[in-house]
C-alpha cells in the first residue's frame, strides 16, 4: 500500500464526501408552512403601522433574540454582511472617517467602511485568539479614527476588557463581528454583546441558519433606531408619527423575509445544543490529534 498522503498520490483514505449534517428537521418545516398558510410572507411597511418593523415573525424573532443574548435591542436582516454594513451606518461613519479593522477575515469587514466614505485601516492580530491585537490597535488610532470593527474568529471572543478600554479612552464605536462565534462567552457575556454593537450570521455553515439572514444586536436606543431606519429604505418611520424628513440618511432594503424569521425562532432553540456538540467534537479531535508526532 502507498504510504504517501493522498495530495501526493497515496490511496485516500475515503472516496466518498462526508455527508452533510442536517440542521433543518420537523420542526422548522411545519413552521415554513404555518408561514405559507397565513399568505404573509413579508411584511414592513412606509407608513405608521405595526408592521413597520416587520411581520409577527421577524418581531417575535427579535425579541426572542434580544431574550436568549440578554440585550435591549435585536434587528434581523437579510445577512450578516447587510448587518455589517447597517451597523456601520448606525455608528454615524462617514467620508474620510477612519475604521480599524482586521486584516484576517471575511472580506465584508474590512469593506464595510469604504460603502460610507470611510478608509479601512488594518491592525495587527494576536498570535493565539486571531483576533485584533489591542497594542496594535491603539497605535493605528489618529484623529480620524470613528469605530474598530472586530471579528470573533473560530469561536473565540475578543480580548473585551483591553479593546473596550481603548475605545472608551479614544471614544470609539465597538462593532463585534461575531459570525463565527454564536453562543460563545467572555467572562459569563455572550459574544456579540461585548461591543456597541454586535453582528450574528444566519448564513447556512453558521452555526444555526435562516439559508441566509443576520442580526444585529445593541444595547442604545439610538443605535437601534438607525439599525432599523437604515435595514427598511431608511424611511423615517419608528414610532407613531415620523421624523421631520421622510429620508435623512442612506438606507437600503435588508429586510428578512417572515419565512426565515419563523426558521430562525426554531433555530435559535437549537443553539446550545448545536454548539455543544461542536465543542465535544472538537474536545474529540484534539484528544486524538494531540499524540500525533509533529501536531
Amino acid at each position: 500500500m502507498n504510504s504517501d498522503l493522498a495530495i501526493f498520490g497515496g490511496s485516500p483514505v475515503r472516496t466518498k464526501k462526508f455527508p452533510a449534517y442536517k440542521f433543518i428537521g420537523e420542526d422548522e418545516k411545519r413552521e415554513v408552512d404555518r408561514v405559507l398558510d397565513s399568505g404573509i410572507l413579508s411584511r414592513y411597511l412606509g407608513c405608521w403601522h405595526e408592521d413597520f418593523l416587520g411581520g409577527p415573525e421577524v418581531q417575535s424573532f427579535e425579541k426572542e433574540w434580544a431574550e436568549y443574548f440578554g440585550v435591549k435591542h435585536a434587528i434581523a436582516v437579510n445577512s450578516a454582511t447587510s448587518g455589517l454594513q447597517a451597523a456601520v451606518g448606525a455608528a454615524h461613519v462617514g467620508p474620510g472617517d477612519e475604521v480599524i479593522v482586521t486584516p484576517y477575515s471575511m472580506c465584508i469587514s474590512a469593506t464595510a467602511p469604504l460603502l460610507y466614505g470611510a478608509i479601512p485601516v488594518f491592525a495587527e492580530v494576536e498570535k493565539d485568539l486571531f483576533c485584533l491585537d489591542a497594542e496594535s490597535v491603539e497605535s493605528k488610532i489618529t484623529d480620524k479614527t470613528k469605530a474598530i470593527i472586530i471579528v470573533d474568529l473560530f469561536g473565540q471572543p475578543y480580548d473585551a476588557d483591553k479593546i473596550n478600554a481603548i475605545a472608551k479612552k479614544h471614544n470609539l464605536i465597538v462593532i463585534e463581528d461575531c459570525a463565527q462565534a454564536p453562543g460563545a462567552k467572555y467572562k459569563n457575556r455572550y459574544a456579540g454583546t461585548l461591543g456597541d454593537m454586535g453582528v450574528y450570521s444566519l448564513n447556512y455553515h453558521k452555526h444555526i441558519h435562516t439559508g441566509e439572514g443576520g442580526v444585529v444586536v445593541t444595547n442604545d436606543d439610538d443605535f437601534a433606531n438607525r439599525l432599523r431606519l437604515i435595514r427598511n429604505h431608511a424611511e423615517a418611520v419608528v414610532e407613531e408619527k415620523g421624523d421631520t424628513d421622510l429620508v435623512n440618511m442612506l438606507g437600503f432594503n435588508f429586510r428578512m423575509t417572515e419565512i426565515q424569521a419563523a426558521i430562525g425562532r426554531v433555530q435559535l432553540r437549537k443553539l446550545k445544543d448545536l454548539v455543544d456538540k461542536r465543542v465535544a467534537n472538537c474536545n474529540y479531535l484534539a484528544s486524538q490529534l494531540s499524540s500525533l508526532a509533529g501536531i
